[in-house]
This record gives structure tokens, C-alpha cells and sequence, in this order.
């Protein structure tokens, strides 16, 4: 993959202070990998019990798959592009070809923001977790092969 799609992107995240540049890291990109499978697991052994941590988990592991990549290619979210920016960033070097994996996202993060605010007629429910395990799966699914093939490339300010 070569940084021509996004590359304008980028730039903008770095120059507004949404992301930084920093060192490519395979073995963190490794570890936030590896915590999103662990995440994934969480989220289904504790969907009856606590939907709403559930949830959380299961938003965390996608999240941190995407951020996987970014830190596979020398970049990371700052505190005030935060979640936002990661998405962003992905977005906009895979989309296309892989739009129908990363789609499902925004829904994750919108709906885990709401386990906070919904009433009790309308709470996170167990069936939300196995409804949209399978979307968080194909994200850090995603994230594992395009790290594994070593096709990220590390991003150079400028070229």
C-alpha cells in the first residue's frame, strides 16, 4: 500500500494536533491486537451478566484494532483527536476497498456511548453484543491481515 490514499488526511490530523507522529511499533500494534481478541472474548462472557461493560469491550476491541494500524505505520491518536481521529485516519486509506468492514464502527462507538444514557425500557440488551460481535470480529480480523502482510506503510510527513 503507498500513502497515496488518505495521505491528505493524515497530514490534516497531524497539522490539527488529532494525531501524532511517533515510531512505527510492531510489537505494540501486536499487543493492541492481541488485547482486542481478549476484548471480543470479554464481550461475549459478560453480555447476559453486564450488557453495558459488555458493549464497552466490544467497541474497546475494535477501537484498539484500528489503532493497531496506525501504530503500525508510526502514528497515534492524541488526546484531542482521540477516538475520532482513529477512525478518521483509517477511514480514509481503506475506504475503499474495505468501506463494508470498517462501516459498522461509527455504530459501534455511537452505541456504546449510549449504554451510558439509556433509561431502563431502553438499555444495552445481550442481543446488541451478539448482534454486532461479528462487525467488531471483522474489524480486528481486518486490522491482523493488513498488519500480518506487512502492506502498512510507515507514514513520512511529506513525501
Amino acid at each position: 500500500m503507498s500513502w497515496g490514499p488518505g495521505k491528505q488526511t493524515i497530514e490534516d490530523l497531524l497539522r490539527h494536533g488529532k494525531l501524532e507522529h511517533t515510531i512505527a511499533n510492531p510489537a505494540e500494534a501486536r499487543h493492541l491486537l492481541d488485547k482486542a481478541r481478549t476484548h471480543l472474548r470479554t464481550a461475549l462472557t459478560n453480555a447476559d451478566a453486564d450488557p453495558e461493560i459488555a458493549y464497552d469491550a466490544l467497541y474497546a476491541a475494535a477501537r484498539k484494532a484500528l489503532t493497531a494500524i496506525l501504530v503500525q505505520q508510526g502514528l497515534r491518536p492524541t488526546r484531542t483527536g482521540g477516538h475520532e481521529a482513529v477512525i478518521d485516519a483509517v477511514e480514509a486509506q481503506l475506504v475503499p476497498p474495505m468501506g463494508d468492514t470498517l462501516r459498522p464502527y461509527r455504530n459501534l462507538r455511537r452505541m456504546r456511548a449510549s449504554g451510558d444514557y439509556l433509561g431502563a425500557t431502553s438499555a444495552l440488551h445481550p442481543d446488541d453484543i451478539h448482534r454486532d460481535h461479528p462487525a467488531a470480529v471483522a474489524i480486528v480480523d481486518m486490522a491482523d491481515k493488513l498488519i500480518s502482510s506487512g502492506s502498512l506503510p510507515v507514514f513520512s510527513p511529506g513525501r
